[in-house]
């Protein structure tokens, strides 16, 4: 009888290992696309801001203001510690790019993200700042 029971058992067993570990899996990816996500949407309204120059008081302003809202809430929920401190430090700044330190912080903020949502290399803090601030930043 114990012939019979035991091989049953064993693939019950299997059975729920692969149903959890496939869940866990799954739920883990489905948390990294929505941090990388919120991530991208964020820095997507960060370039609308500086490159549009829309009126807070009009209806595209208003609308990009929530947008960056929103996405600022989705990192806060999803986001690692490390870009969660790295935004606040951006953020104590006054999330602008007048001043050197801002922008540093800003390009540390990213690269945090980066980081975090990425897995391919290593990327000089210096190069970043580069491709999002341009060459001539440091001299604004």
């Amino acid at each position: 009888m114990t012939a019979t029971i035991l091989p049953f058992l064993g693939v019950i067993i299997g059975a729920l290992l692969q149903y959890y570990f496939t869940r866990h899996l799954d739920r883990q990816k489905h948390h990294r696309e929505l941090r990388a996500l919120a991530y991208a949407d964020y820095l997507k309204c960060v370039s609308e801001h500086a490159n549009l120059k829309k009126s807070r008081e009009s209806a595209e302003g208003r609308e990009l203001g929530f947008r960056t809202a929103d996405a600022k809430c989705r990192i806060c929920l999803y986001g690692a510690p490390v870009v969660v401190s790295a935004f606040a430090a951006f953020e104590r700044l006054g999330a602008t790019m007048g001043t050197q330190e801002q922008r540093a912080a800003f390009t540390k903020m990213v690269l945090e993200m980066r980081n975090d949502s990425a897995y391919n290399g290593h990327v000089e803090l210096t190069e970043l700042e580069a491709v999002l601030l341009g060459y001539e930043a440091k001299a604004i």
